[in-house]
């Protein structure tokens, strides 16, 4: 059984690390073989979105650690995934290797495996979309998050004077040994509105009767109950949210790759077309 940290944060033994090694050290606790890699510490380029791995290659051929990284992922039996959040949301680097799985498409090789998310932040009521970035890259993966946790701490490494927040990480790593052993993936952490992402960020739909997830794309009713707010989803849809195996494939399948198409058709035309913007603001 073999687990790995993934650490979104710049900082070297920064609250975040402290976290995801706190974590790990769980995992260890339940036999686990542990590793973590400071995602920051490889070379991880913009997507260019030119789709060679859509259309015909199976991996990125992007010169970076790209590839390394995601087939450390794939290795692994768990994931914990830190990242701190930084005005409302995860860090640069989380949202570009966001961006690079693209390239992994419905060829996830981590489907199905558990993962926990920590993300330390620094400012009360400045954390809406924490959880946005780090669900959309292991839902995308087909990974099962498990738990989730935002932890208050702000000046450098001072989360190690928080026993609370330590034992809470450490409990996080050794649930997800659990699951990898038991195959047991189910939530365990607190519950959010969305049954599938756990999040509480909804969008209120044009014919203002219908409210959906944003990340998963999972749509209902908001209903009132005495003085609470609740939101019904039909069970189809929660069924069919857009990560799941079948909508991945079919988004690649029957939505992607048939541009290649429509691209070769009219290649001729936009390349005419586009000579105008060529030297239009082109720096000196």
């Amino acid at each position: 059984m073999k687990i790995l940290g993934l650490n979104g944060s710049e900082r070297k033994l920064g609250n975040t690390e402290i976290l995801v090694k706190e974590a790990l050290m769980g995992a260890e606790e339940e036999g686990a073989q542990v590793e973590m890699l400071r995602l920051t510490d490889y070379k991880v380029l913009p997507c260019d979105g030119l789709a060679p791995c859509v259309f015909g290659n199976s991996r990125c051929n992007l010169k970076d650690d790209f590839n390394f990284i995601i087939d450390r992922i794939f290795e692994n039996d768990g994931l914990v995934l830190g990242t701190p959040c930084y005005i409302l949301e995860s860090t640069a680097i989380i949202k570009q290797f966001i961006d690079r799985v693209f390239s992994i498409n419905f060829r996830s090789k981590a489907r199905a495996k558990p993962a926990v998310i920590i993300v330390p932040y620094s400012t009360r009521g400045w954390t809406p979309y924490a959880f946005l970035q780090p669900n959309m890259l292991l839902l995308f993966l087909g990974m099962e998050v498990i738990d989730r946790e935002l932890i208050h701490t702000q000046a450098i490494n001072e989360v190690v004077l928080y026993d609370k927040a330590l034992a809470k990480a450490r409990s996080m790593g050794k649930e997800l040994a659990k699951a990898v052993k038991t195959g047991d993936t189910s939530y365990r952490g607190e519950p959010g509105i969305c049954p599938i992402c756990q999040d509480r960020v909804l969008r209120i739909l044009r014919d203002e009767e219908t409210v959906e997830c944003g990340v998963c794309g999972i749509r209902g009713k908001i209903l009132i109950e005495g003085e609470k707010i609740r939101v019904h989803f039909d069970k189809d849809a929660i069924l069919k949210h857009r990560f799941t195996a079948e909508n991945i494939y079919q988004h690649f399948t029957y939505h992607i790759k048939p541009s290649r198409d429509y691209f070769t058709r009219t290649r001729d035309i936009t390349k005419e077309r586009r000579e105008r913007y060529r030297e239009y603001l082109k720096p000196g």
